[in-house]
């Protein structure tokens, strides 16, 4: 993973956060798109339409599959790449319209993660094109 100082200061005002933690949930949220466990919920849309709030969560499950499932959520993950948090702990406002911002927002996480070289460019050809299942 290439580190950066933008990186190490972002994650420095996070308390309670880590680089080895970063990287654990961005190699967790390249799996969940990769698997197709990733989902986005869509809280609000502004009346404007030029702004959403935006969750998201991939399904993980325990290692005897027939027991438990739960939601992973990406709070520091997105604040550490530059998101802005809503007013709702979770949510993310993303600006923009005319265009899917689902799929926008996929698309620019994974191409922060092959900057940080967490993914190779062949892999991120594919990944940024999937779209998480929209709640």
């Amino acid at each position: 993973m290439k580190i950066t100082k933008e990186l190490e200061k972002a994650i420095g005002k996070l308390p309670y956060y880590s680089l080895e933690q970063f990287e654990l949930d961005a190699i967790a949220y390249i799996s969940a798109i990769r698997e197709r466990r990733m989902c986005c919920i869509i809280d609000s849309v502004a009346k404007s339409g030029m702004s959403r709030t935006l969750k998201f969560a991939s399904c993980e499950g325990s290692a005897n599959r027939n027991q438990w499932y739960w939601y992973r959520q990406y709070t520091c993950l997105f604040l550490v790449l530059g998101f802005s948090e809503a007013k709702h702990s979770g949510y993310f406002r993303i600006h923009g319209c005319g265009m899917d911002m689902v799929f926008d927002t996929n698309y620019r996480i994974i191409h922060k993660l092959t900057q940080l070289e967490l993914i190779t460019i062949s892999e991120c050809e594919k990944l940024a094109q999937e779209k998480p299942t929209v709640l």
